[in-house]
């Protein structure tokens, strides 16, 4: 099958958030002679960086997936179980990564702009992304 819409977001704000903590955690922690504890601190925090660094979502013909960074995990639904693509604007407090309460996702790195898809199943599932006008079209052609 061939793609007919892929869009990489790099995840600016989550690498600076991370870059900014781990800094912030090996000077507080460091001068007071903490080092393991700071250490593995900032390797969590690099990793975290490095494993949330983008956001690629492709559309194919048949189905919609996507995945953060390197693609460790890749999440995947048919297009045929969404009911509706809607362009949103995520709240601040919602924040970046992996968001999840009952019937309600959210996958994003950066920025407030997302594509919200209503399944049949009832469930809402929103994908941040810097193009929602590019994806919004992908979903419905």
């Amino acid at each position: 099958m061939s793609e007919s819409y892929r869009h990489r977001q790099s995840g600016t704000a989550t690498l600076l958030i991370c870059l900014v903590t781990a800094a912030f955690v090996g000077v507080a922690l460091g001068s007071r002679g903490v080092l393991w504890p700071a250490l593995l601190a900032i390797a969590l925090l690099i990793v975290m960086a490095w494993l949330f660094s983008s956001l690629t979502i492709i559309v194919e013909p048949g189905e919609l997936s996507w995945y953060f960074g390197p693609g460790l995990w890749r999440y995947r639904i048919a297009r045929s179980t969404i009911q509706s693509a809607a362009i949103v604007q995520n709240h601040w407090w919602n924040g970046f990564g992996i968001r999840m309460r009952p019937g309600w996702r959210l996958y994003n790195v950066s920025g407030f702009d997302a594509v919200e898809l209503r399944l049949q199943s009832g469930d809402v599932i929103r994908l941040g992304t810097d193009d929602p006008r590019g994806l919004e079209a992908a979903l419905d052609s």
